[in-house]
């Protein structure tokens, strides 16, 4: 059974094709998600499946990367999954927890991290939600706007808003010189249109907020970076602060998510608005993007994974 038109989508079949190969009992949720795609949202996973290829070609390979990915949806998220059904919440409540038994175990990082980028083609709230920062948000800035991104990850975001003739220049800050670098390599895999300068930075930092760090920006973009964080209403202030008046905050955080490393348990997608409100932004743009094969309705209430994408503005007086 063909899932994807190889003539019109050749990278999104490719992908598919690989992990049909790997994996043949995930064809019934691969259904689940791509049949219902429209032209428009399948051009769009094809872009990106080609970005996913490249990156995983320069990295292992596309085979270990959805060997990756059925690791990560069997042994990662499941036993997490269950956890979360029995108990309510997530298993781990601080970061230490989580730096010491999911980030310095540098061979579990590779695979979780290697099957989360095939995933953000495969699960449709994950697809929807890069699709809604590439051709909504980018699109709603100023020419000639300085986009910062905190928490690069794969890249992916850097790599489509370099793609955009809005974006007049791109910065991105990380905790962590290993992933600083893990994103550098990808941008160049990529051939990313403008360069990005990254600095080490902690958002959660106080000198976050001294009056010395004058630079503020245009744009920011933080995501799936707020539900790592036991602190996530000091990133939300600090997000403020390097924001520009008038300027606006992209941020994109499930709800209902569980993960191994993830503290910050959203609901609802109204907790997070909340939330992004409190910290002094007014809410301009809202998407509600739920898991594969679910209405929101019934997501919100079984409190299965949403991805909340809300755009903030800082208010200019």
């Amino acid at each position: 059974m063909t899932l994807v038109d190889n003539s019109k989508y050749p990278h999104l079949a490719n992908l598919v094709t690989e992990v049909l190969n790997v994996w043949p009992e995930h064809q019934r949720y691969l259904e689940n998600s791509l049949r219902p795609r429209q032209e428009s949202f399948l051009s769009f996973s094809e872009k990106l499946s080609d970005m996913v290829i490249r990156l995983a070609t320069a990295d292992g390979g596309l085979r270990m990367h959805v060997d990756d990915y059925q690791f990560l949806c069997e042994e990662i998220y499941l036993p997490e999954e269950l956890h979360f059904r029995r108990t309510g919440s997530y298993r781990l409540t601080n970061f230490e927890e989580a730096l010491n038994t999911v980030y310095n175990n540098a061979p579990f990082m590779a695979r979780y991290m290697n099957g989360l980028l095939v995933s953000d083609v495969l699960w449709n709230n994950h697809c929807r939600g890069l699709q809604n920062f590439a051709e909504v948000f980018l699109n709603s800035l100023p020419e000639g706007a300085q986009l910062l991104e905190i928490g690069p990850g794969h890249g992916l975001l850097l790599h489509l808003a370099s793609q955009n003739p809005k974006i007049g220049s791109l910065t991105a800050y990380d905790v962590s010189q290993k992933s600083v670098d893990l994103a550098g390599k990808a941008l160049k895999a990529l051939g990313a249109a403008k360069p990005v300068r990254f600095e080490l930075k902690n958002i959660l930092d106080d000198s976050i907020m001294d009056a010395s760090n004058a630079k503020q920006f245009d744009a920011i973009v933080f995501s799936e970076v707020l539900e790592h964080l036991d602190k996530p209403e000091k990133a939300l202030r600090s997000l403020l602060h390097l924001c520009k008046p008038g300027g606006r905050v992209w941020i994109n955080v499930p709800a209902n998510s569980p993960a191994p490393d993830h503290l910050y348990l959203v609901r609802e997608p109204k907790q997070a608005e909340d939330a992004v409100r409190a910290a002094g932004f007014e809410v301009v743009d809202t998407a509600h993007l739920p898991m594969t094969g679910i209405t929101l309705e019934r997501a919100i209430r079984q409190q299965l994974t949403i991805t909340c994408i809300i755009v903030g503005r800082r208010p200019v007086a």
